[in-house]
């Protein structure tokens, strides 16, 4: 009964796949849109204020990432008891969004106003969790860390991270499978740092509990998202128009990639980001000619 039930579910999700793309790709944009747009604004103004951003280095974010993945494969394996675990995961969740999107407010609005309506998403998101405010808190955050940290890093250096994680991807989805096990335990403490997609405007207002992996929701992973961004934003410097052929080839490789998914006879998570940072990368080459 219970293999049948999800036979039904998974038949439900893809009854129309290209109504879910178009919800996927216009969260993907307004995502990159809102970042790009704030990249450049803080762009502007450090450079009218004389202020230097602080350059990190290939090392320096991998080092990060290394620590930060570890860190969550430890909550996962070692971390027994349901409560607790679900409590530290809500928590890392809340403390990453809240950050992100007190960045991306005040690109824009003088305190105490982003403070307070920071605030307000992040108690909404933990008293009553959703589809749309998850989403809200994912885009915000994503576009507030993207616009800030992809300023900070070089545009050689992010075809390096994108190259490397790419295969990291790859490794991690197919053959270790740890990202899928770290995947499947966020869902189920209802704290992921991804879009989650619904198949129609009206899942948007359904209640987080009802995501589950392999469900009607399709599940975009923060890093497929953070990735183009930085690699648009790197290039804020250089014209915004070099920003907007990178952000519009990555959408290409998002289509690449949601294609091949539903090209599967059995359908099966698949790593994004590898066909989303090759065309990302042939978008920068394309700026080089121009």
């Amino acid at each position: 009964m219970e293999n049948e039930e999800e036979k039904v579910e998974s038949q439900y999700q893809f009854s129309q796949p290209w109504r879910i793309f178009i919800f996927e790709a216009f969260l993907f944009c307004l995502t990159l849109f809102l970042g790009v747009l704030t990249a450049f604004r803080v762009n502007k103004i450090s450079t009218i204020q004389k202020i230097a951003l602080p350059k990190i280095s290939f090392w320096q974010f991998t080092f990060n990432f290394i620590l930060a993945t570890l860190f969550l494969l430890f909550v996962i394996y070692c971390v027994r008891f349901k409560k607790r675990k679900r409590s530290l995961f809500k928590a890392l969740f809340a403390i990453a969004v809240f950050f992100g999107c007190l960045l991306f407010i005040e690109s824009w609005i003088g305190e105490p106003v982003p403070l307070i309506l920071t605030t307000l998403l992040v108690f909404w998101w933990l008293k009553k969790p959703s589809v749309l405010n998850q989403d809200i808190l994912i885009i915000f955050g994503i576009a507030g860390v993207g616009s800030v940290l992809g300023l900070s890093l070089e545009p050689k250096i992010i075809i390096w991270i994108l190259v490397i994680f790419s295969l990291y991807d790859f490794i991690a989805v197919y053959l270790t499978k740890h990202m899928i096990k770290m995947a499947k335990e966020m869902i189920e403490e209802g704290a992921i740092l991804a879009l989650i997609i619904p198949p129609n405007i009206s899942n948007f207002r359904e209640n987080l509990e009802s995501v589950q992996p392999g469900g009607r929701f399709l599940i975009l992973g923060g890093g497929d998202i953070a990735f183009p961004l930085l690699f648009s934003v790197s290039l804020i410097s250089t014209g915004i128009l070099n920003s907007i052929i990178v952000a519009t080839f990555s959408l290409v490789g998002l289509f690449v990639g949601f294609y091949f998914f539903t090209r599967q006879k059995d359908r099966q998570p698949i790593p994004a980001l590898p066909p989303i940072g090759l065309f990302s990368i042939i978008g920068y080459l394309i700026t080089k000619l121009i």
